[in-house]
């Protein structure tokens, strides 16, 4: 039952996931509790974390980048609906700008937060 309530509680995002894995023609690694993992190799898109479903990048397969997405999913789980609007949106916006324009990507609040929840601690200069 928990899972179920879990899931409604995630339902946008969730939603998005299943769209994302089958676009990407991601395929799943392993299950851990709720998360389930799904690998692609695609060079234009970077890992997500969207509700029950982490979506990692095969080129960039780190602890520190599994350790991020699990933070996100974090948030996911604090915030419900409101994920997609406070964490989602402004990360894909920050990661689009951040591709013509470099900047430090995880010193945004939403990717320090992720970072801080999942246990990331990255070296700053």
């Amino acid at each position: 039952m928990k899972k179920v309530l879990l899931w409604i509680w995630q339902f946008p995002q969730n939603i998005v996931g299943i769209i994302a894995v089958n676009l990407l023609l991601a395929y799943k690694p392993i299950t851990q509790d709720l998360t389930v993992f799904y690998v692609h190799y695609n060079t234009w898109f970077s890992s997500v974390s969207l509700g029950n479903y982490i979506i990692v990048n095969g080129y960039d397969y780190t602890e520190e980048t599994i350790l991020h997405e699990k933070g996100h999913q974090k948030q996911s789980l604090y915030l419900g609906w409101f994920y997609l609007f406070l964490i989602g949106f402004p990360s894909v916006i920050g990661n689009l700008i951040h591709r013509f324009i470099k900047f430090d990507y995880y010193r945004q609040p939403w990717e320090a937060w992720a970072d801080r929840l999942g246990g990331v601690k990255r070296n700053r200069i």
